[in-house]
Formats: structure tokens, C-alpha cells, sequence
């Protein structure tokens, strides 16, 4: 018998699949699962309008599967250069506790996981 015509492969072993990112959905499932809060705390003795004694306050707590949504809800500039990106990409990472704590002398700013 000849060899001759036939065409020979070689067989490697699998490769390890890379390793997914859980959707967004499955993201959000686990972190109502988990019963964790994103929590955000806002002291700006600045005022509001220029010329009157108004602060703003901002108080807020929710459930970390809604912490994307919820930091488009702070008011602009209040966060000041703190990027929502990179704390949602905390809470991703399963971050949890006092993720940034900040006291200037008109302003506190305070962002934890519960």
C-alpha cells in the first residue's frame, strides 16, 4: 500500500479558552445576589449659585447592579476628578468597602460599598 495521494494533520491539544467577562446582566444578577450598595456621600460647602450661602448635599445608595446608571445621576463636576469608569470598574472587580474617602477644606467627598 503507498502513502502516495494522502494528506496527514497533526493533532494538537485544545487550547484553554480565554476566559469571558460576564455580561452586564450577569454583572447586575450577582451583585443583587450579593445584596451590595454602592454609597455616595457629597459635602460641597461651595456655592451653588454664586453670591448666596447655599451648599449642595448629595446623599446616595443604591444597589451596586445600578451603580453605572447611578453615577450619571450625580450632578456634574461634584465627583470633581474622580472618573465613574474607573469606580464601576472597582465594583466589577469586586472592590468593596471605603473606595475613596476625600476631605478638602469647602468639600467632602466619600464613595464606599456596603
Amino acid at each position: 500500500m503507498s502513502d502516495e495521494g494522502l494528506e496527514t494533520f497533526e493533532v494538537s491539544e485544545p487550547s484553554e479558552p480565554e476566559p469571558q467577562r460576564p455580561s452586564t446582566r450577569e454583572r447586575r444578577t450577582r451583585a443583587v445576589a450579593e445584596r451590595r450598595y454602592l454609597c455616595i456621600t457629597i459635602v460641597d460647602h461651595n456655592p451653588v449659585i454664586e453670591g448666596t450661602g447655599e451648599e449642595s448635599y448629595v446623599n446616595l445608595r443604591v444597589p451596586v447592579a445600578l451603580a453605572e446608571a447611578a453615577l450619571r445621576l450625580v450632578p456634574e463636576g461634584k465627583l470633581g476628578r474622580i472618573e465613574p469608569e474607573l469606580i464601576v470598574e472597582m465594583i466589577e472587580e469586586g472592590a468593596s468597602g471605603e473606595l475613596i474617602n476625600i476631605k478638602e477644606e469647602k468639600k467632602a467627598i466619600s464613595v464606599r460599598i456596603e
